[in-house]
């Protein structure tokens, strides 16, 4: 009824090898996501087309050295994505309005600011409002 299957070593390595090859096209797939929505939001950012730009020269520059001298230069387009990223992110945090303060006029913000009480302590309730 139920069989046990035995898989030889050379299987598992293969399925460990697909296994990081997938893990490795999902990572690929989620930089490129991040980084065009990052061009697509924040376009007019100078550092963004800097850091594009030398994404694209060290892509060039590591493949050529690496087809004329040595295979080592293929590390300088990791290099150039590690810039890329890492300028996008820097933007993008940046650039988020969660840890910004709201643009409220002073005028406002000083008349309808309580100026005797503290805005820490809560309001004090009616008896009435106790008793209910």
């Amino acid at each position: 009824m139920y069989e046990i299957r035995r898989s030889s070593g050379a299987s598992s390595l293969v399925e460990f090898g697909l296994l990081l090859c997938l893990i490795g096209l999902f990572v690929l797939v989620v930089t490129i996501v991040y980084v065009v929505k990052t061009f697509v939001k924040y376009y007019t950012h100078k550092s963004l087309w800097i850091a594009l730009a030398v994404f694209l020269v060290l892509c060039v520059i590591g493949v050529l050295l690496a087809i004329a001298v040595s295979q080592a230069f293929l590390v300088l387009p990791y290099i150039g994505v590690a810039v890329l990223l890492i300028t996008c992110f820097a933007v993008d945090l940046k650039n988020r309005d969660t840890l910004m303060r709201e643009n409220v006029n002073l005028i406002d913000e000083v008349l309808h600011r309580p100026w005797w009480g503290s805005e820490d302590k809560p309001l004090e309730l009616d008896n009435e409002q106790l008793a209910a």
